[in-house]
């Protein structure tokens, strides 16, 4: 088998993906023959990888911007990117994504991004001497009864849009509206995968315990055993990646999910709350 040539940014790329070291990292690609993916299972099989957490990828500049109508029934979220953040700022990139918004909520037929005209994104390309490009966005418009709670990190490049269900007309309550505000939040502090449980699928389950198995295989333990203690330390793995099962980011202690956080809510405007989905954009990345 000829030899991967393992080159100092992707060892530096797998060390901020994972938060091992650099030798480390170099070693798991080697025995990766380069891949990325093998390469983080390879150090947290080791015990060695910090997170197993999805990484944003590292690419462009540019802008995320995000928009909910005044009754809180649609949402608009995009990525605009260009070469530099000089451009980025410049204002009229910023009134770009401004326009880009405003067109796509005014025509509900649009749901293409190759439906956008390229023109005013070639003048604007022109105009500002780098490439500019519509990269991505989702829109949202709540079926029946809900809401939509948004989030925009200062800077503009880091957004989200969350949608949640109730039982019943609940839009006016404050106390929804203050929930999915949180929501929001929560998604972009602590950048979870999936809403709850019952969405992680079962192979990415069974490779989460075959994992733990791994790391425990110097104890020689009975394979019932290890399935037992597999299973237990699922639990870290739906904490990291199920909003539901997160801790609240703005509890130092940890002590509150956001299960626990929707359910008081529900209890006090006597209705179900039901998380729906939720998009995270950041610039070049997930």
């Amino acid at each position: 088998m000829p030899t991967v040539e393992i080159k100092a940014q992707d060892v530096q790329k797998l060390r901020q993906m994972t938060g091992a070291g650099l030798m480390d990292c170099k070693k798991a690609l080697v025995e990766a023959a380069g891949n990325f993916d093998k390469a983080v299972q390879y150090l947290r099989e080791q015990g060695i990888a910090k997170s197993s957490k999805r990484a944003d990828k590292v690419a462009g500049e540019g802008l995320i911007d995000v928009w909910v109508s005044d009754d809180g029934k649609q949402g608009i979220l995009i990525e605009l990117n260009c070469e530099t953040d000089f451009v980025a700022r410049n204002e009229d990139f910023v009134k770009m994504g401004k326009d880009l918004i405003n067109k796509i909520s005014s025509d509900p037929k649009l749901t293409d991004i190759k439906q956008i005209p390229l023109e005013p994104l070639q003048a604007l390309s022109s105009k500002t001497g780098e490439k500019v490009e519509f990269n991505r966005f989702v829109r949202y418009k709540v079926a029946g009864e809900g809401l939509i709670g948004k989030y925009l990190h200062p800077g503009s490049k880091l957004a989200v849009l969350v949608e949640v269900q109730t039982s019943k007309n609940a839009a006016n309550s404050n106390d929804l509206k203050d929930l999915v505000k949180e929501l929001a939040l929560q998604v972009a502090g602590a950048n979870p995968a999936y809403v709850s449980q019952k969405d992680v699928p079962g192979d990415i389950i069974q490779r989460e315990k075959d994992i733990f198995k791994k790391q425990m295989e110097a104890e020689k333990k009975s394979p019932e055993i290890l399935e037992k203690i597999a299973t237990g330390k699922l639990k870290q793995y739906y904490e990291a990646n199920c909003l539901l099962d997160q801790p609240y980011v703005r509890d130092a202690a940890g002590k509150t999910k956001i299960q626990d956080l929707i359910n008081t809510v529900a209890k006090k405007e006597n209705v179900e709350i039901n998380v729906v989905r939720f998009d995270r954009y950041r610039v070049g990345g997930a």
